[in-house]
């Protein structure tokens, strides 16, 4: 008798259970029934502005900003909508320079002063950040709807900007003939630039061993930004905007893997791989070690960059983003919109000579169906127009 008053539990439970996945489903808006908003601000980085869409590369450079790019997220959440839009999307950005936008009294880490303009071909200088700070609080104020997505920069552009601020500090005085990075590209190209940069960064390390304890202390410094402080800086921001706007409404987008498809061997994602040489094990002699013999075989039965990379984004990325629905409920929202297709789906180089606006080299940018399933993620999240 237990027993069968326990099976017809059980089975009421599961159809309460069902009939409130369904009611949550019918709920869930589009791009047909979304909430109605006046002003629509996208705030982020270069998966915000549209980098990489046709619309984008028409202008013939890599950095545009503050536009709206046909076939964006952006573009559709504001059509879809039927917001006015205002576009502050910044190819680029990570979270410690929009915190500077937001805040008189903050400073970017040193590094990230030092590389920014050189990584935009000098369009962000100190000079065009401190022009900005007044346009992209305007229009915070004005917004009645923002999208929020920053931070996938802090773990790639912060990591390469130390690379290459270590290699300018690091060589001997006056024997660096080395101009801009556009110069570089121009007269070089990505793997003679790419090239030349690790020789000089090599060089200087060789000649100032002194300098190691230096570049240590800043790459830990770089780590706590990239692990810890992308989490004050986003609290921060998210402080910025509903001081500057206490009645927005926010919908925060998660990061997608900008690794997923970046593999130790180039096109294959698992598998087991011979490492022999000439059919036989490969020896090498390491000094006050002795011979060692290389496995023969290793295997990989994941992506070992995409994973640790998910790893760290779930760890330290997504928790800050998802708590501020309990601090701000029905005012701010979490999609989640990691599975966007990317542009580039093949191994590259993550440097910034191998930034491409195209799939020829570094893209991990939504395509245009990546686009608009980001889209339909946001619209899913808002309230319905009913």
């Amino acid at each position: 008798m237990k027993r069968a008053y326990r099976k017809v539990i059980a089975s009421l439970m599961a159809m309460v259970m069902l009939a409130s996945v369904c009611a949550v489903t019918a709920l869930a808006a589009n791009q047909n029934n979304v909430r109605h908003y006046g002003t629509y601000v996208c705030i982020g980085d270069s998966v915000a502005s549209g980098f990489g869409l046709p619309d984008y590369n028409k202008y013939g450079r890599k950095i545009v900003y503050k536009q709206r790019i046909k076939g964006s997220y952006a573009d559709h959440v504001a059509r879809d909508t039927h917001a006015k839009f205002y576009s502050l999307a910044y190819p680029g950005f990570c979270s410690g320079t929009l915190r500077y936008e937001l805040y008189d009294n903050y400073q970017m880490k040193w590094w990230e002063q030092d590389q920014l303009a050189n990584f935009t071909g000098g369009v962000y200088t100190q000079a065009f950040l401190d022009r900005e700070k007044g346009h992209i609080r305007r229009a915070i104020q004005k917004a009645d709807l923002i999208t929020i997505d920053i931070g996938v920069n802090d773990s790639w552009y912060g990591t390469i900007a130390l690379i290459y601020a270590i290699a300018k500090y690091g060589y001997i005085p006056g024997s660096d003939p080395r101009g801009a990075l556009d110069e570089e590209l121009a007269k070089y190209g990505s793997w003679g630039t790419v090239v030349r940069n690790a020789m000089y960064y090599l060089a200087g390390f060789a000649e100032n061993p002194q300098l190691w304890a230096v570049f240590w202390a800043a790459w830990i410094e770089n780590l706590a930004t990239y692990f810890i402080q992308y989490q004050d800086n986003y609290n921060a921001i998210m402080q910025a905007i509903y001081d500057l706007n206490p009645d927005v409404t926010v919908v925060a987008l998660s990061s997608a893997n900008s690794f997923k498809y970046l593999n130790l061997t180039p096109g294959v994602a698992s598998g087991s791989f011979r490492i022999q040489y000439m059919g036989q094990p490969i020896q090498i002699d390491i000094p006050l070690v002795g011979t060692v013999t290389l496995p023969d075989t290793i295997h990989l039965s994941e992506n070992p960059i995409s994973g640790t990379t998910q790893i760290l984004y779930d760890v330290f990325y997504e928790p800050v983003r998802k708590a501020w629905q309990y601090k701000k409920p029905g005012q701010y929202y979490y999609a989640d919109v990691s599975q966007y297709e990317l542009i580039k789906r093949e191994f590259t180089i993550p440097m910034y000579e191998f930034m491409s606006l195209d799939d020829s080299g570094f893209n991990p940018h939504p395509t245009l169906a990546g686009s608009r399933y980001m889209a339909d993620c946001i619209e899913s999240v808002l309230p319905t127009n009913y």
